[in-house]
């Protein structure tokens, strides 16, 4: 009597048929209808409207401080963009294998730089608010039309200066030049004192303090003049959000593309070509607009490392961004195992190395400042030291709870490999960022002279961040319901997978 045949594996089924069911069963990584994260960007975009309708209202009763709380959102989270796109550089540039399935979360944060471009027509209609240069530019070129080069004498310059200084100049910083006419230390001034001194040098005759120190203050703003100008800003804005739209779409495109094409090599070879020229360009364009749209709010104060801080800031709130959002793919079991303990301890040591980073970046400009003692230097720390209670406690908070706590939360390998700790860390992290954008672009709203008088909360500040976070987070989490969460076609997928911290 004979045997019966051995039946296949898979119940008398072809191999074919057993590898599609095979494949049926392996993860999709996609976002399925029924989750909570398909309807993310909904949640996000109903906040975000809510905080665009109340911005329009507060644009109309208060437009100064809708003008500055706007700008602040924006700074915030356009930080958390071009932080994502220097992590995909970063992946590309080097060549990392171990970071490839935490790669689409970062594409997903940057992929909502395109609305930022949007997002910028408030602050394009508001920069006569913003940037004192402008007026000052428009105001002397009718003044050299009305006058001609070197017609006006003495007395009107003086009696322009006068008002200048009455007011706090047009950069709102004359005192800081008249501080170098006292022989203290400008640190150990008070603003008002530095105000004063202002005022009566500036109401006296221009000739009578023609003093080299004033002279080369003087020449300093007008060198200024031809990168300050309306016309050069915004062709230099154009350039800003072109170079970010298109380093976007290049990797986002090629990415998702590369889903599709499971294992094409060239395309990742493509990427990795243009990364060093890209990443050359994302340093300059960000260095650019840090200048432009925040350093230029004080525009005769001036700091070389200012591009490299905002980097430093772009660089800790996108890594603790990607942690908390990974975490969250994570917990909901839509990426399985893709992303496990050794990619979370090797971001973990990434966030931790950019929190360093970041704390030396700010202490050598503050040091270098404060070392050299020169007047027009020293106004960035006057308008935040100097203000009292509310912006001088957020300083020191700034060095406390933006540095010191976040600095021993991740220290330990331990405190990295254990996912509660590190998501209370990535948190503390993202919240102290928004600590820090407020510390940087609110002493402004609040400015009298070299002093920032207050901090003062106002609810416009909270509106700006729900509409600029919901408008932006609403175009990261609907991408995310259209595209695999990790790249499933890249070839060196199966690598990170298996990725173990040595």
């Amino acid at each position: 009597m004979s045997k019966p045949k051995k039946k296949s594996a898979a119940k008398g089924e072809s191999p074919k048929a057993s590898k599609k069911k095979a494949e049926a069963k392996s993860p999709t990584y996609r976002i399925p209808a029924d989750s909570p994260w398909a309807n993310a960007w909904k949640v996000a975009a109903a906040f975000g409207g809510i905080g665009l309708v109340a911005s329009i209202f507060g644009m109309t009763s208060d437009p100064d401080r809708f003008a500055y709380s706007w700008l602040f959102a924006f700074m915030t989270f356009l930080a958390v963009g071009l932080g994502a796109l220097f992590f995909v550089l970063a992946q590309h540039l080097t060549g990392a294998g171990w970071g490839v399935t935490l790669r689409r979360v970062s594409e997903f944060l940057m992929s909502g730089l395109p609305v930022f471009a949007l997002l910028f027509v408030p602050v394009f209609f508001n920069m006569d608010r913003l940037y004192p240069w402008l007026e000052h530019g428009e105001h002397g070129e009718a003044h050299e039309e009305e006058h001609g080069d070197g017609e006006h004498g003495d007395g009107e310059h003086g009696d322009e200066h006068g008002e200048e200084a009455e007011h706090g100049s047009w950069l709102g910083l004359g005192d800081g030049t008249a501080q170098a006419q006292d022989p203290r230390d400008p640190w150990d001034m008070h603003p008002d004192e530095v105000a004063a001194q202002a005022a009566e040098h500036g109401a006296e005759e221009h000739g009578e303090h023609h003093d080299p120190e004033h002279q080369l203050h003087g020449e300093i703003l007008e060198s200024k003049n031809w990168f300050l100008s309306r016309g050069f800003f915004l062709v230099r804005m154009a350039l800003y959000f072109a170079l970010w739209i298109a380093m976007f779409w290049f990797y986002f495109s090629n990415s998702t593309r590369q889903d599709k094409e499971k294992g094409k090599l060239a395309i990742t070879k493509r990427m990795e070509l243009l990364a060093p020229v890209c990443t050359i360009l994302f340093g300059v364009t960000l260095t650019g607009a840090a200048i432009d749209w925040t350093m230029s709010m004080e525009p005769s104060w001036y700091s070389t490392i200012f591009g490299v801080q905002y980097f430093a800031v772009s660089a800790v709130i996108a890594h603790a961004v990607i942690i908390l959002i990974t975490m969250g793919l994570r917990r909901s079991g839509l990426i399985g195992n893709a992303v496990h303990v050794e990619h979370f301890h090797d971001i973990g040591k990434l966030l931790h190395g950019f929190i360093i980073f970041w704390a030396y970046i700010s202490f050598s400009q503050f040091m270098l400042i404060w070392y050299a003692g020169i007047p027009e230097e020293s106004t960035y720390y006057h308008l935040r030291w100097w203000g009292g209670g509310g912006f001088l406690n957020l300083s020191v908070i700034m060095i406390l709870a933006g540095f010191i706590v976040p600095f021993f939360i991740l220290m330990s390998r331990n405190a990295k490999r254990n996912l509660p700790v590190l998501t209370f860390g990535a948190a503390w992290v993202a919240v102290m960022h928004i600590v820090q954008c407020y510390w940087l672009y609110m002493p402004y709203a609040e400015q009298t002279g070299l002093v920032a008088t207050s901090l003062r909360l106002h609810w416009l500040d909270i509106a700006s961040l729900l509409a600029v976070g919901g408008i932006y987070l609403a175009v990261v989490f609907w991408n995310m319901t259209r595209y695999p969460l990790i790249p499933v076609g890249d070839p060196r997928v199966e690598r990170a997978l298996h990725h173990e911290v040595v």
